[in-house]
């Protein structure tokens, strides 16, 4: 009697598994199906599968990351990751991804990253794998920092760090600036570190110079900056008086200033803490609240032409209806724009009940967001710092 031969069992290709079955799995599902096979961990884990998932559409989820950090007591922080409720118009903690002694202040958002500095170092962290990159200070020793720490009470020095990302050669690079103001900006100097990521995760900083140095002025960092087709900006002052928007090319490591416009009688140093830079319409933006409580005011500078300084302006007026939300006792700052053109506005002190303030650019139609489930026992501490980054897509696989 012959035995019947077993029929032999297919086999998908790898580009069938990763083209019709891995693109269209939640980033979670993927993490955890890397433990299938060594081929699914190491396709997964590969840089072309995680550029080739950016490429799938995707519905945009939206995710707030809320950094918490006592002031009396450094190593008590906690960073929580909230969810919009789709029963309601709010925001909760997902208690599930909270994670506590991060450490640190954001300072930047790439996609599906977030950028903050801890102890001097910047730090990068993907929310998704769990995945934290520490990188060397810039200012490891006296030899790679020729500019003195200051003598205190005459003068500031600001180190700032810039993240970014090009996308055409699928690099990333950290640009680290350091300003100093001597007695009240007789005399500012400045200088620039750029940390390029190499093969293997190692790489190095390397000082950077403007190629046109007549045309780029020493100036002050502000921290915050925003990267735009593989193009790092920031904000900076040369004086009391004027602030510039310093950019830096990723790709051809040139850099260029362009001066950011100013009323006449207007004074940088109180203005700073009303500006914030987004990216809006995909163009650098400088949006100024300076006359939001009062006026319901908010106005957008855009970069239209940078090589000729010009700028685009353009005004918003709050609805009548809507000027309680800002005109009251709390303050707020912009952090963070969809990709839809909203803008989020996140109080300076953490009150109970908590809420933030949605504004949308297009329709001018502003929103009150209320946040819950944030432990009671962060409302009853004395000093307390709280920072908020919005993540427009939360889920990514990349690996910085």
């Amino acid at each position: 009697m012959k035995r019947r031969r077993r029929p032999e069992k297919e086999i998908l290709p790898v580009d069938v598994v990763t083209e019709e079955i891995l693109t269209k799995l939640p980033v979670k599902s993927l993490m955890r199906f890397k433990c299938v096979s060594k081929l699914w961990s190491s396709v997964i884990s590969s840089r072309y599968f995680s550029n080739r998932l950016r490429t799938v559409p995707s519905r945009p989820r939206p995710r707030l990351y809320m950094c918490l950090r006592d002031l009396t007591d450094y190593q008590n922080s906690v960073m929580l990751s909230l969810a919009p409720d789709t029963t309601s118009s709010c925001f909760v903690v997902d208690h599930d991804l909270t994670i506590p002694r991060l450490g640190g202040y954001f300072l930047q958002y790439l996609p599906g990253f977030i950028c903050y500095n801890f102890l001097g170092k910047p730090r990068i962290y993907n929310p998704t794998t769990r995945l934290l990159v520490t990188l060397p200070a810039a200012m490891k020793s006296n030899n790679m920092m020729p500019i003195p720490t200051p003598p205190p009470g005459e003068s500031i020095k600001i180190v700032a760090y810039y993240f970014g990302h090009d996308h055409v050669i699928d690099q990333y690079k950290v640009l680290c600036s350091t300003g100093v103001r001597l007695k009240n900006f007789q005399e500012i100097r400045s200088e620039h570190r750029v940390f390029v990521r190499k093969a293997g995760g190692r790489g190095s900083w390397k000082k950077a110079a403007p190629t046109s140095p007549a045309d780029f002025l020493p100036h002050i960092p502000l921290k915050g900056g925003v990267c735009i087709d593989g193009v790092i900006y920031y904000m900076g002052w040369t004086d009391s008086y004027n602030s510039v928007l310093v950019s830096f090319h990723i790709r051809s490591g040139d850099f260029k200033m362009i001066q950011v416009p100013r009323r006449d009688g207007d004074e940088l140093p109180g203005r700073v803490k009303n500006v914030s830079l987004i990216e809006y319409g995909g163009k650098a933006t400088i949006i100024d609240q300076t006359n939001l409580r009062e006026k319901g005011r908010l106005d957008l500078w855009a970069v239209e032409d940078a090589g000729n300084n010009k700028w685009s302006r353009r005004t918003l007026v709050l609805q009548p209806s809507q000027l309680h939300l800002v005109n009251n006792n709390i303050i707020f700052n912009v952090k963070g724009t969809t990709q839809n053109g909203k803008v989020f506005l996140i109080p300076q002190d953490l009150l109970s009940p908590f809420h933030i303030l949605w504004y949308d650019l297009q329709s001018n139609d502003m929103r009150k967001i209320e946040i819950n489930g944030v432990p009671d026992h962060w409302f009853s501490k004395d000093k307390l710092k709280v920072k908020m980054m919005l993540m427009d897509q939360s889920e990514s696989l990349m690996y910085f």
